[in-house]
């Protein structure tokens, strides 16, 4: 472990995506055709903060191993976070499915 930190003291978060939704035709879609996490009912998880990018992608390694992950290998992502610093600032609007909205 290092004590370097990127750029303006980011932290690094390594987050796993489960993906909940099931095609028609019964396929769980991990990837879109770019190869970036498909983004459609999904359940995020943190595994961990950690110091730089390298570490958290020992952990990944680590962790694509482990049951569970195991069974979504491609679907892990590192990104920067900036202690400190808000990031839900302008608050968030739920969208409901048909008919279970909320007046």
């Amino acid at each position: 472990m290092t004590d370097e930190h990127g750029p303006d003291g980011d932290l690094y978060v390594l987050w796993h995506a489960r993906h909940l939704a099931v095609e028609q035709d019964e396929r769980v879609i991990h990837l879109d055709a770019d190869g970036t996490i498909h983004l459609d009912e999904e359940e995020w998880r943190i595994i961990g903060i950690y110091p730089d990018q390298a570490v958290a992608q020992r952990q990944l390694e680590i962790s694509r191993k482990l049951p569970g992950f195991q069974d979504e290998p491609d679907c892990f992502e590192i990104a920067p976070v900036t202690v400190d610093e808000d990031l839900w600032n302008q608050g968030f609007v739920t969208v409901y499915p048909e008919g279970l909205g909320r007046d």
